[in-house]
This record gives structure tokens, C-alpha cells and sequence, in this order.
């Protein structure tokens, strides 16, 4: 069964059962209640990447984003108290972190510092940050929502409140979960949000509409309640910040035929890149019928063309890679991820583009992390493995290979390293295990190249005498510049 960060209300029946089991669910990724480093599946990527526990003991870290003196702002979410407590999907609160690498040993120097908490619904997926706005998105069943502030005169400072933006969803199976954000061209900045689809393999009705608000210091421009908006879609708004409110525009969808938009990011080029989570077998939840893919929109196709992504008719199927349904008018993906070597990548949450830092042959691809299956964490997690894809190709493999972590979720590329989130290292989504409370096993992995000694004068003396000064030479990176296209 694929985590898709669902409505908590869907999973309340699971909770009950799996809870009383959890703790036989866990392997390899803990040990004796402490996590364990996870190794890169590949031996080339081992000896060249250094991999380090970068701040442990979080409550459900989820997205992260850089602030602009390069430390770390992370959304957590606290664990309901249930029937099941510590429980991810009833979270009633959540807060943003800072983490500070002050000493650049790779770790985290101390406890992490609450930058923004008060009004902030639980469930927190999405952190993103554009100057000194920052946005977070809640999926809390009870009330979905875009919560803004101003950051402070220095990094460290506590952020101050600027808004909100609320969901009115009529129910079903997904809500909203993933953010992109940029500078917009005649000012303010550019939210890009999902709107989930009511049902797992069918389309949503037109008339079946969500509702967005505005409150807080926040109010649509020229409109005086709530706006309506098309499930299945990524919708944008533009806000301006004047500084004693904002200002939003109406919502326009920029795509739509998609069931779960689960993450967004932009390249350099202003192409708009997702992941769509499959649809979940009817006949039975835990296997598959469609796989999870990559898309991009171009950027000159962005508010331009309504895009259809096909969903519910068109799909790759998971089991054979076979595109199902109608081809006319709709915009395949990039790439698909099904089982490489017969193991699985099930529950796309985000995706990065290869940090600059990293080698030429992992250079314009994406990272995405895989949570996988509900409830479980290391052996018994046989879906959740952090994927590299190369767009140009749609070639792929496993990075970190499944069953040696939690739910991997967030992920940021920085300049020099690439950011990884586990939910929590045990697996578990409620409850304790090995004295690990639920919302308390969060850790997060900082992915970096290890740094090649520079060669001594001699040597680079005799090279240049060798090989000639003029080849020596740094390689061109290849840069993001697809167009959007079918196939």
C-alpha cells in the first residue's frame, strides 16, 4: 500500500490493527531505538558521497527550504493524541525549525529553533521560501491550508505572520499537498499548489468544486468570498506583499487530468517539473495498477495552455509500463517509475535536481524519495527508496535502495549537498516503538561529495607540462531545458 499523505480520515480503520504490530514491522533502518546511516546502493556512489545524520529526534520532517544565510528551515508536524497517539494524520499543530551547521562538520549544532508555530495547522508537507516570504501548506483533514509569513531581519529572528489561505474541500481522498514558488514577472510571487482528485481511479465531477479563502492579512484581489476551483489540477496565485497585508489573485489552473500532484520544483530554464501518484489497485489497495510519474510543463506553456495529464482514463500500468487509455490530447510523462530489478518505488512525496556540487553523471537529474508502504520502516518496507531519473531519458535507479529507512519524504539540493527527510526512522505513523514515539523519530541526512585532496605543485606542475595547460579543463554540466512533450 503506497503512503500518499491521504485524508487521516481514510485511515482511521488502519490504525487499530497496525499499531498493535508496529513494532514487529521495524529492520534494518533502527537498531535498539537509534537509526542507522543508510548506504548508497551503488559502490561508485559510496566511495564518492559522504552521507551523515544531519539532525535526528524531529517531530515528522517533511519539506525543507534554505534560508539565506544557508541554514536549514525544516516544517515538522506533532502527532495527534487518538485513539492511536502520536498519530502523523490527526497532527494539530506544527512548526517551522531552523538547524544551523555553524562548525560545517555536517551536523546540525543543537536543538532545533522554532521560527514560526502559533496558527500553523498540523500535517505540515510543504515549506517553501522566496525572499522574505515564507509559505507552508497544512494537509490536515479538518481544514487544508497556505499559511504565509515575513521572515526577520536576520535569519534567526522569529518569523511574523502575513496570512492565510484556506481550503474548503467537500471531501474524498485527496487534498493539497505540494508547493512551488518564484518571483513573479511584474512583482510579487508566484504559489504553485495541487488540488488532489475526490476518488483514487476516477475523475472528478466539474461541478464538484473546492473553495479557497482568504484571511488573516491575506484578501483576493476584486473578490469578496471564496473562489472555487477544479479538482485534479495545479492551481496558481499571485501575491503581493505591501507590507501590512497581501494581496492574492484569484486562482488559474495551469494543469489538469492529475490525481495526486504529490511535488513541484522549477529548474533554470522556468520549466515546472511534478510527480503524480498513481492510481491504487481497486480490487486490491496494497498492489499498484498505475505507477507514479514525472512531468514538466515548459515555461512558456505555464498560464498559457491548460495542460491534461489524463487522469483517471490514461495511465502507464505498473506492471508492464504500457501506456493504458487515450493517447490524444494528453501530455505523457517524462518518465515512470516501476520496479528496477524487481524493486519497487511506490508513494513519490518530492524531488530536487542534482545539487552543482555532484558529479557530471548525476547533472540535471532529479532525486525523488519513495515513503512506500503505511506504517512500516525498514525490512518490512519494500517500496521506499530515494530514485535518481535522468529527464532526458527517463532512465532511473535506486540511490538509496529501499527497506534501509522510514518514509523517505522531503528533499532539498543546496549549493554543496543534497537535504533528506525520514518521517521517521522506525517506520512507524503512530504509537511507540523502541520507547520512539511516532512524532519523534524524524531525522534528517545531509548527502554530500567527499571533498578530493588537491594535488600537490609538483604534480600539477608535471600535469600541466604533460597534458598540456589548455586541456585542463573543467567539464560543462548539462542544464534543464525540456520542453513539455508527449511520447
Amino acid at each position: 500500500m503506497k503512503l500518499r499523505l491521504q485524508s487521516g480520515k481514510a485511515w482511521t480503520f488502519v490504525m487499530a490493527s497496525v499499531v498493535a504490530i508496529v513494532g514487529g514491522a521495524m529492520g534494518a533502518s533502527c537498531s535498539l531505538g537509534v537509526p542507522l546511516t543508510p548506504a548508497l546502493a551503488r559502490p561508485i556512489d559510496r566511495d564518492r558521497f559522504s552521507v551523515v545524520q544531519f539532525a535526528t529526534g524531529l517531530a515528522n520532517p517533511t519539506s525543507m527550504a534554505e534560508l539565506s544565510d544557508g541554514s536549514l528551515l525544516v516544517a515538522t508536524s506533532n502527532g495527534g493524541q487518538t485513539a492511536t497517539p502520536n498519530d502523523i494524520y490527526w497532527s494539530t499543530s506544527g512548526a517551522l525549525v531552523r538547524l544551523v551547521d555553524t562548525d560545517g562538520d555536517g551536523v546540525a549544532d543543537g536543538a532545533p529553533q522554532v521560527l514560526a508555530s502559533a496558527g500553523l495547522p498540523g500535517l505540515v508537507t510543504s515549506v517553501r521560501r522566496v525572499g522574505n516570504l515564507v509559505v507552508a501548506l497544512s494537509a490536515q483533514a479538518d481544514g487544508p491550508s497556505i499559511t504565509a509569513w515575513r521572515t526577520g531581519a536576520t535569519p534567526s529572528e522569529p518569523f511574523t505572520a502575513a496570512g492565510k489561505l484556506s481550503f474548503d474541500f467537500p471531501g474524498g481522498d485527496h487534498t493539497t499537498y505540494a508547493l512551488a514558488m518564484r518571483p513573479a514577472m511584474a512583482g510579487g510571487v508566484e504559489i504553485y499548489f495541487n488540488v488532489g482528485s475526490k476518488l483514487n481511479d476516477a475523475a472528478t465531477p466539474a461541478s464538484e468544486t473546492v473553495g479557497l479563502s482568504a484571511s488573516g492579512g491575506a484578501s483576493f484581489i476584486g473578490v469578496g468570498g471564496a473562489v472555487q476551483m477544479a479538482r485534479d489540477s495545479i492551481q496558481r496565485v499571485v501575491v503581493t506583499d505591501t507590507g501590512g497585508s497581501l494581496s492574492v489573485t484569484a486562482p488559474v489552473p495551469i494543469a489538469t487530468g492529475l490525481r495526486n500532484a504529490a511535488g513541484m520544483t522549477f529548474d533554470g530554464a522556468g520549466n515546472l517539473w511534478f510527480e503524480d501518484n498513481g492510481i491504487d489497485n481497486p480490487a486490491n489497495p496494497v498492489e499498484s495498477l498505475s505507477a507514479d510519474t514525472l512531468h514538466v510543463i515548459s515555461a512558456s506553456l505555464i498560464g498559457v495552455t491548460v495542460l491534461n495529464f489524463g487522469f483517471a482514463e490514461t495511465y502507464v500500468d505498473y506492471a508492464t509500463g504500457a501506456i493504458v487509455g487515450p493517447t490524444a490530447g494528453v501530455t505523457l510523462p517524462v518518465a515512470d517509475f516501476r520496479p528496477i530489478g524487481g524493486e519497487k518505488s511506490e508513494g513519490a512525496v518530492e524531488l530536487a535536481i542534482a545539487p552543482l556540487s555532484f558529479p557530471d553523471d548525476l547533472a540535471g537529474g532529479f532525486f525523488v524519495p519513495f515513503s512506500g508502504q503505511w506504517n512500516a520502516g525498514g525490512l518490512a518496507n519494500t517500496e521506499n527508496p530515494v530514485s535518481w531519473v535522468d529527464p532526458a531519458t527517463g532512465r532511473s535507479f535506486h540511490f538509496i535502495e529501499n527497506q534501509l529507512m522510514g518514509h523517505p519524504n522531503g528533499v532539498l539540493a543546496t549549493s554543496s549537498a543534497l537535504f533528506l527527510s525520514d518521517l521517521n526512522f522506525t517506520g512507524a505513523m503512530v504509537g511507540t516503538v523502541d520507547g520512539i514515539a511516532a512524532d519523534r523519530g524524524g531525522v534528517i541526512y545531509r548527502i554530500a561529495p567527499i571533498a578530493v585532496p588537491e594535488p600537490s605543485s609538483a604534480v600539477t606542475c608535471l600535469m600541466a607540462v604533460v597534458c598540456g595547460i589548455g586541456a585542463v579543463r573543467a567539464r560543462g554540466r548539462r542544464r534543464l531545458s525540456v520542453s513539455a512533450r508527449s511520447r
